[in-house]
């Protein structure tokens, strides 16, 4: 197994072909209101295939600088109706208006989540040859993208959401969205070679964190603990300073900028 990093400013030589491997580029790490980081996405790039876990609101623009084009992407997992997970793929939509009308959008998002995406998408996109779907996806279901493997897993937060697992080539990432632990996300991590994994509040928080629907940081390391690599991610001012005390004592969990690619062969 080969696990490579690299981020915007640090270099990364590929050991590994690119087909057999897979590339999780964090285009957000941040909550909603971060002023050192961008709202929460995840690209996955698997052999080929590319598939986007929510679209904070600076991710395009993250994402270009690391050579990828949303507006080519085909398809986008919004794993909750919350605006910070979305925000950005308003200018998704906007720029193939002008850019890059083909592929067609696909959207996969929690029933709660349809009318508010296609509501947006409908202004951005009004009077536009701009073509777009927004599929419904429920707890269980699977959707196939190319050869990556797609499920949606338990997550416990204030509104509908659902929780990622991507597989490609014998590979797996698991992808929490904001979340409560769940029992499903940690079985689901023991056998993944990245897990990814929220962590908004510091553990002296613990009460604010079940109000709100999210993890301390002590108890997202429990989450990813069975992993062969983790992240930590959708941090706030608060959480940062013991996320970044934790990977200094664990060297397989990792607290990345905005722009950092994970790489797993």
């Amino acid at each position: 197994m080969d696990l490579g990093y690299s981020s915007l400013f640090l270099p990364y030589y590929a050991r590994c072909p690119v087909l057999s491997c897979v590339k999780v580029v964090l285009a957000g790490t941040g909550s909603a209101i971060n002023p050192l980081r961008g709202q929460v996405s995840v690209i996955l790039d698997m052999g080929g295939y590319t598939v986007v876990v929510d679209v904070g609101c600076c991710a395009p623009n993250v994402a270009e600088r690391l050579g990828y084009k949303l507006d080519e992407v085909e398809s986008f997992i919004v794993t909750h109706a919350h605006y910070d997970h979305l925000c950005g793929l308003p200018m998704v939509a906007f720029t193939k208006t002008f850019r890059s009308r083909e592929p067609e959008l696909k959207v996969y998002t929690v029933a709660s989540g349809v009318d508010f995406v296609k509501s947006i998408l409908d202004l951005v996109t009004a009077g536009k040859s701009v073509g777009y779907r927004v599929h419904h996806v429920t707890l269980g279901s699977q959707i196939t993208v190319g050869d990556v493997k797609i499920r949606f897993i338990e997550a416990d937060h204030t509104v509908e959401t659902l929780g990622v697992v991507a597989e490609y080539a014998g590979l797996k990432v698991v992808v929490s969205s904001d979340s409560r632990p769940t029992i499903a996300y940690r079985r689901e991590a023991e056998e993944a070679h990245i897990a990814i994994h929220e962590a908004t509040l510091p553990s002296n928080m613990r009460e604010e964190a079940r109000i709100t629907g999210h993890t301390v940081v002590e108890d997202a390391l429990k989450q990813v603990s069975g992993a062969e690599q983790a992240i930590l991610y959708h941090l706030t001012q608060w959480s940062e300073v013991e996320a970044m005390e934790a990977t200094a004592r664990n060297k397989k969990v990792q607290v990345v900028p905005d722009g950092a690619i994970v790489k797993v062969c």
